[in-house]
């Protein structure tokens, strides 16, 4: 069996037995389930703008894909944080590198030694998920609600975030809330993109349509949420080098960017 081996192309994909120091595994789980389990309430907040528009074809079954998708992503994550980390040398971390370890949700799952610790994992996650939304909305008040991405003025957000992650114009709506004043809508002509409500006005041309727009709002979104901040982005219209333009901004993170729209 072992001479069979030893013939095998070099472009095998390597077995997981063949990287002893995943054997450790009981040493650095604990660490690796409390990382998980920090992640699922962390990242919470992403995972409800996934599942607030779902698609229209069997929610159910889109909901559970996405959310065991999105917790096999955090294990991976959170194995290689352990991995690269100091806790290494103390924790009996393994040390293969990222192919390996980007095999471990392709090879049936975990390798059958540890798959079971793995759907455990897996199921304790959504158990956190799903008990930690039902406490939220049972303690929630309205002194102790603070102001967040989740505000009810803010629904557009998680629109325009969804509709940047779908990627399918088929799917979503084509309403482009206006950025400024959260209540008008976007519409355009020849020349303009205006608010409907607050008298918005971007100049338009071919390239700059709104459309692009639309894209870009849901672009920026990401963007700040992906730098780990939490608190609500606003945008303005101000004028920076004798040009007019709509700029998205946050006091957290102290971001401040251009959206390449200019004002009239």
């Amino acid at each position: 069996m072992a001479e069979d081996e030893g013939i095998r192309p070099h472009n095998h994909r390597p077995s997981l037995k063949s990287h002893t120091s995943f054997n450790n595994y009981p040493k650095w789980k604990d660490k690796l389930r409390e990382n998980c389990y920090k992640r699922v309430r962390e990242d919470r907040t992403r995972l409800l703008w996934k599942l607030r528009l779902p698609k229209p074809n069997d929610q159910l079954l889109n909901h559970k894909n996405l959310i065991k998708s999105t917790f096999q992503d955090i294990v991976s994550d959170e194995l290689r944080k352990i991995k690269d980390s100091s806790l290494n040398s103390d924790c009996g971390v393994p040390t293969f590198g990222t192919a390996a370890n980007d095999v471990i949700w392709e090879y049936d799952g975990l390798h059958t030694g540890y798959q079971g610790d793995c759907e455990e994992l897996l199921l304790e996650m959504q158990r956190i998920f799903y008990e930690d939304l039902r406490t939220e909305e049972s303690l929630k008040e309205p002194e102790n609600f603070i102001k967040t991405w989740e505000d009810e003025e803010d629904e557009y957000l998680a629109h325009a975030v969804y509709e940047h992650m779908q990627l399918n114009d088929e799917q979503v709506c084509k309403e482009v809330w206006c950025p400024l004043c959260k209540q008008g809508e976007l519409e355009e002509n020849r020349c303009l993109i205006y608010c409907n409500r607050c008298g918005l006005k971007l100049n338009r041309s071919d390239e700059i349509n709104l459309d692009l727009l639309r894209t870009r709002l849901a672009e920026a979104h990401a963007e700040h949420l992906d730098r780990g901040c939490r608190l609500k982005p606003e945008f303005c219209v101000e004028t920076r080098f004798e040009l007019t333009a709509l700029y998205i901004k946050c006091q957290g993170c102290d971001i401040f960017e251009e959206s390449d729209f200019y004002s009239t």
